[in-house]
């Protein structure tokens, strides 16, 4: 391959990396501004009903809080894709054509893959900590608001009785589907804190304190 031809495509290449990366850089922006937004919908909600007297309005807690992680967690599905596609398509074949080692290309070192053939063990430097965060989120606000709702007077009435029911299965339901299609976070998850194929209380400790 003559000079020419290899800068074109590493040019190409390079552009296709760029665009990829400013869309990752987007995603992170998204979710930044859905979390500061999940907050300020829940923290106004939680506001009016205790300010009014009208605790069965903490029933729209859950809504808002499924509705906003379901948008972060597409927003980490994307992310996840675009850094997948980088890491084992655009940076093996910039590092061949530069004739640099693939290891220090950025989505490859951040995901800690091994290249060396005696170290095929790979070792994740991004556990999911953030995934995790969001959906013991959605999970504490939706079991906690809809107990608290259900032992608030109004669901005495029958009526209103009826309506819980029906809300109370639909959350339940949705927050299930949500915790199956982000079942791999917490594989992710599990493998990142074992060490010799055992929980490592060293590698949890690490997790918790930043390290």
């Amino acid at each position: 391959m003559c000079d020419k031809e290899r800068d074109i495509k590493i040019a190409h290449l390079e552009k296709i990396r760029d665009d990829v990366r400013d869309e990752i850089k987007r995603r992170i922006g998204q979710r930044d501004s859905y979390s500061m937004q999940l907050t300020i919908a829940s923290g106004t909600i939680m506001a009016i009903a205790f300010s009014a007297g009208r605790q069965e309005i903490l029933i729209l807690l859950p809504l808002v809080s499924i509705y906003y992680i379901v948008l972060i967690m597409y927003s980490y599905e994307i992310h996840r894709f675009a850094a997948q596609y980088l890491r084992d398509e655009i940076e093996p074949k910039l590092a061949e054509l530069c004739g640099t080692p693939n290891n220090i290309e950025w989505e490859t070192y951040y995901k800690g893959e091994k290249i060396a053939p005696e170290k095929t063990e790979k070792e994740a430097k991004v556990p999911g900590i953030r995934r995790l965060f969001f959906l013991a989120w959605m999970v504490i606000i939706t079991v906690v608001y809809i107990c608290y709702v259900w032992l608030s007077p109004v669901s005495n009435e029958k009526f209103c009785k009826i309506i819980l029911i029906i809300i109370s299965a639909t959350y339940f339901f949705a927050m299930i589907c949500i915790l199956v299609w982000q079942k791999h976070i917490f594989k992710e998850f599990i493998n990142s804190i074992k060490e010799n194929g055992q929980v490592s209380f060293r590698k949890i400790i690490k997790l918790l304190i930043g390290f």
